[in-house]
Parts: structure tokens; C-alpha cells; sequence
């Protein structure tokens, strides 16, 4: 739920024997250059063998006009440019008053879950679209005001959030919400993270309910990563349980579940069972504009120093932030990256030199990082569109989707995995587009030949390869590289060849 000394200098003869020489000595790697409220120079001792604890005996006023680790950690700047540098991190929970852009989005929310004031049931819900368009900060602000009011009602009303990307697995997402809620209530668990069944776990989450809730909320973040190692994804079972946990738990008060995705066309990854049992409000969230972001980044300006922001910043980094498909997330974690340039150089002002640096240092490896986290369905659909680039016999700009698709087939039944349809293949190739992986586009291949889609990957192919094969699941590939190849090269020829 919603609840949010330093060491002076020894006279000791032994202490001396073991104090480090305070000389400098350039063969004396125990020492760096500080400078410390004085044009002139003097040394720190970074290691002192007589005292693990503590770490250097220099005094602020002594001799050697230093200052320790310790003191530099425990004081205050009296510099720098944030007052709140919390407001600028994209996970805070923040006020609706600062919420732009998702009054449709917001409205929905607030009417679904405003039932649970009077004891009413409460719909499930699906809040879907691309990264840090206000999924995760919409339902997290509306349920704070919820929890608070419920609390002024006498009543408790449970907010148990995961993050789908971390346990991977049913049994381990099941933990995660009853440590989530032993944690909320201030109780033991009470259940062993390994050694029980799921089915204990689950027991275990129930009695807590009925013990202590009166109504509660699943929030089940980054849903379609919770794939398991095994052909039918795990969010199907545990989508299953928790939108019947009314019955299965044998709970009196409201219950919702709700679930957050990227990905548009989540409801028709279920199986049959999950969706005859999940009918939520499905409540779309699309990019962010420029004038939005900006909007959204004015009413953070109070995480600065009054004056500690030039009048081109904010425009430049929501400029920067349309660029990335809207993305308030990124955003908002641009404007404090350049911050953070701006004390790192003792400035008192953030401008647009270190919003452009900031930003150059964001897109280095931003491609390549979001490869990485991706789930592995759609690693082996973007690994088989950079195979097909990369073996086709001659340079590929844009790599027609049917041979990518008989590419992701054989490399399927290589790693013995579950095979989705073309659509599926295409769904999660395509939605990498929002992250500037690829682009794609819809061409005739000629009179009377149909129209096919094509794919044009952002970065090397290769690169693009060994990042997916840094996977465990993947590493086997490397060995594949001639199959592989012989395949794409085939699938390419009778792509073209077909009239």
C-alpha cells in the first residue's frame, strides 16, 4: 500500500610509524591532489593501513590543510544548482497538479477506481503505449489519493506494484507482491522466497489480503516481460490467477488488476484461458509532443535553484525529448543529467552546452542498452532481421520482412524456442521503431507483386548480433553463423526470384 566523525592527528608513536608520507611522491600511489578552499595544492591520503576505519587523518585546519572522504561525504554543498533534485527523477511519485497532457488518461483512472471510496467493485484495467508516456506515473498518482482517502474513511486499501522485468517468473512475481505487501503492513512474509509451491505463495498473498485489506490493486508493471523460460509465456498464469483472486481469495472488498505494457497488441499474446478471465479497460497512452514536454518540464523547474536554469534549456531538452518519440521519461532524465554536468564543472547555471552534452552522452549506447532489456521473443525477432542484413551477400538497406521472417523461424527451432505468427514477428520488430532501433515502411515490389514491408535497422547489424548474443540464451548462435547465413541467402534469392 501506498505508505510510503572524523579522526583527529595521534600523538601515538605507532600511528606515525603507519601514517602514510604526506610528501609528494610520484611513486607514492596512495596520494591524489586536492584542492580544498586554497589556490594552493595539497594531498589526501586515500589509504591508511593502521585504521580500516578511517580512512584519512588529515583535519580541515591542520598541517596539511586536506579534507578526508568522510568529511567531503557528510558536508553540504553550499553550491550547485538543484533545491529538489527528486522532482527530476522520472520514478517520483508526484502531485496531480503537475500531471500534463493525460486528462483523457487521467479521467478514466480516477472514474474506474473511485468506487473503491464507497466499498463498489472496480474494473481491471490495461494501460498501454510507448516508454514514458505517464503509464506507470497516472496509476501510482491516483492511487497515492486514493490510499490517503481511504485512510481518512477508516479503511486500508492496498497498492501491491512489481516491476514484471526483474523475477522473470510467475512463482517469483507472486513472492515479489507478498514481500510487497508484508512490507506495506509492516509483517513477516512468512513464506520462503524458494522451496514452496507457487500455490503457497499464492495462499499466503490471500491471507493477507483478508486480514488486512479492505480493498487492494495489482499493479503489474512491464507485464509482457514476465516470459519464463518455458514455450507459453508465464504472464498468462499469473494473469490468470490474480484477475480471479476475488473468488480465489474468497476477498470481500474491491479488487483490480491492472497491467502496463509497450506493447499495443498485448490482449492477443494471452492464451484463452487469461482472456476469459482478464476484460480490462484498455486505456491507450500516446507520445508526448514538444509542447507537452515542455509543459511537463516547467512544472518540474522547481527542482532547480531559482535563476539556475538559462531561458534556452528547458526548450532545448524537450526539443531533444520529441526527437526520442515523446518520451517524458527521458526527458525529465536529460534535464537532471545536465544538472548534474553543470555541478560536476562548479557552475551555478545549467546551459545548453551541457544539455547537448548530456544529451550526446545519452545516445552513445541508448540503442544497444535497450536491445539488451528487451524480452526474448522480440531479441530473436531483431536478431533475425540484423542476420538477414548481415549475411545477405551484398550490402541490405532495407531487409524485406518475409526472409526475416523464415530467418526467425530456423532460428527458432535452433534455440528450440516457441515460434510466433508473421504478424506477431512483425508486431515486435515494428515496435522497436519507438526506441529508433529500425524504421520500417510498406513498398510494392512491382506491378502485379503485392505490397511487402520492409526493415531498416539503425545500427550495424552485427553489433546489433553480439549484443543479443551477450544473452545466455543466445551465445549458442555464434556457432550457427554458416546455417544461418546459408538460410538467409536463400530465403533472399526466392524472395526475389518469386514473380
Amino acid at each position: 500500500m501506498g505508505r510510503e566523525g572524523r579522526r583527529a592527528g595521534s600523538n601515538n608513536p605507532e600511528d606515525e610509524e603507519d601514517r602514510e608520507p604526506s610528501s609528494a611522491d610520484p611513486e607514492n600511489s596512495e596520494t591524489i591532489d586536492e584542492v580544498v578552499n586554497s589556490p594552493s595544492t595539497s594531498q589526501t591520503t586515500i589509504g591508511d593501513r593502521s585504521d580500516p576505519t578511517n580512512s584519512s587523518q588529515e583535519t580541515a585546519n591542520g598541517d596539511d590543510g586536506g579534507i578526508s572522504i568522510r568529511d567531503r561525504l557528510q558536508t553540504e554543498s553550499s553550491g550547485g544548482v538543484f533545491s529538489n533534485k527528486d522532482l527530476v527523477r522520472s520514478d517520483t511519485i508526484i502531485d496531480e497538479d503537475r500531471i500534463v497532457g493525460r486528462d483523457d488518461q487521467l479521467g478514466r483512472v480516477v472514474d474506474n477506481l473511485k468506487p473503491v471510496l464507497q466499498n463498489e467493485g472496480i474494473p481491471d484495467m490495461l494501460l498501454s503505449g510507448p516508454s514514458g508516456t505517464g503509464k506507470s506515473l497516472i496509476i501510482h498518482a491516483v492511487c497515492k489519493q486514493i490510499v490517503e482517502l481511504c485512510e481518512s474513511q477508516g479503511k486500508t486499501f492496498g497498492v501491491l506494484s512489481i516491476n514484471c522485468e526483474g523475477p522473470k517468473t510467475a512463482d517469483r512475481a507472486v513472492y515479489r507482491l507478498v514481500k510487497a505487501a508484508a512490507d506495506d503492513l509492516g509483517v513477516d512474509p512468512d513464506v520462503p522466497q524458494t522451496g514452496v509451491s507457487t500455490d503457497q505463495k499464492l495462499e499466503r498473498l490471500y491471507e493477507l489480503m483478508r486480514e488486512y485489506y479492505d480493498g487492494v490493486i495489482f499493479i503489474l508493471d512491464e507485464i509482457d516481460m514476465l516470459e519464463g523460460p518455458y514455450q507459453e509465456a508465464e504472464y498468462n498464469s499469473l494473469i490468470y490467477q490474480l484477475s480471479r483472486a476475488h473468488k480465489l481469495a474468497d476477498f470481500d472488498g474491491p479488487i483490480s488488476l491492472t497491467t502496463i505494457t509497450n506493447y499495443a497488441d498485448f490482449m492477443k499474446e494471452l492464451n484463452s484461458r487469461a482472456q476469459s478471465s482478464y476484460n480490462p479497460d484498455d486505456i491507450f497512452f500516446d507520445d508526448y509532443d514538444a509542447t507537452q514536454l515542455r509543459s511537463i518540464l516547467h512544472n518540474r523547474e522547481d527542482a532547480f535553484k531559482p535563476e539556475s536554469l538559462a531561458d534556452d534549456v528547458i526548450p532545448l531538452v524537450a526539443a531533444f525529448g520529441s526527437q526520442t518519440h515523446g518520451d517524458a521519461r527521458k526527458a525529465i532524465d536529460l534535464l537532471r543529467w545536465a544538472g548534474e554536468l553543470a555541478e560536476r564543472r562548479g557552475a551555478d547555471t545549467v546551459t545548453e552546452t551541457d544539455v547537448r552534452e548530456a544529451q550526446e552522452k545519452y545516445t552513445e549506447n541508448r540503442k544497444l542498452r535497450h536491445i539488451s532489456g528487451i524480452s526474448t521473443q522480440k531479441k530473436l525477432s531483431i536478431y533475425a532481421v540484423a542476420a538477414t542484413a548481415n549475411y545477405a551477400r551484398e550490402h541490405v538497406e532495407w531487409i524485406p520482412a518475409g526472409p526475416a521472417f523464415k530467418t526467425y523461424q530456423f532460428i527458432a527451432d535452433t534455440l528450440d524456442a516457441d515460434q510466433y505468427s508473421r504478424e506477431t514477428f512483425v508486431n515486435h520488430v515494428t515496435e522497436q521503431s519507438t526506441y529508433g532501433v529500425l524504421d520500417f515502411e510498406r513498398r510494392g515490389k512491382g506491378r502485379g507483386r503485392g505490397v511487402h514491408m520492409y526493415f531498416s535497422l539503425s545500427e550495424d547489424p552485427e553489433t546489433i548480433m553480439e549484443t543479443i548474443r551477450e544473452d545466455s540464451r543466445f551465445e549458442d548462435l555464434a556457432h550457427e553463423e554458416a546455417t544461418i547465413s546459408a538460410v538467409v541467402r536463400e530465403r533472399l534469392k526466392q524472395f526475389r526470384s518469386k514473380k
